[in-house]
């Protein structure tokens, strides 16, 4: 791979904070506020499809899709259509599940797909990423452990 590695994060708004530190490497979804605002128009509702097609391409160009998880991300419509939209791809990106703490369930469209776990820590992230990079089809998940 000649080109750096890219990242498309996913993250609820009141997650921002947390998902700015996953700041090494190029972001494919750099313009926060578009993604932001994502979140006040229904994901099935014919408002949503022009940034649905938006939000796509960014995907498409991301080589990992990271999904920033907290207590409340599990349900987040949003954060399951992009998570969805990065396994449905025809090279599917690597998924990579920062936890923000201890217990937070997985989103449901993160789990027996090869997505890693991890804790909220810049090493741990850095190395799931090109964990996730390398080794994405698999129907297995994994955590700090397997690798």
């Amino acid at each position: 791979m000649t080109e750096p590695l890219s990242i498309y994060v996913c993250f609820e708004p009141e997650r921002q904070a947390y998902a700015e530190r996953l700041d090494s490497w190029p972001w494919t979804n750099e313009d926060l506020d578009f993604y932001n605002r994502r979140v006040s128009i229904a994901v099935d509702s014919r408002e949503a499809e022009p940034i649905k097609v938006c939000l796509r391409q960014q995907i498409e160009q991301a080589d990992v899709t990271v999904c920033v998880i907290a207590a409340t991300t599990c349900g987040d419509p949003w954060i399951a259509w992009e998570l969805e939209a990065s396994k449905s791809e025809p090279d599917p990106n690597g998924l990579v599940g920062v936890t923000l703490h201890e217990f937070d369930k997985h989103p449901p469209a993160m789990v027996d797909c090869g997505a890693i776990f991890v804790a909220f820590k810049r090493d741990l992230v850095e190395r799931a990423v090109r964990w996730a990079l390398t080794d994405k089809h698999t129907s297995d998940d994994f955590g700090l452990r397997d690798f």
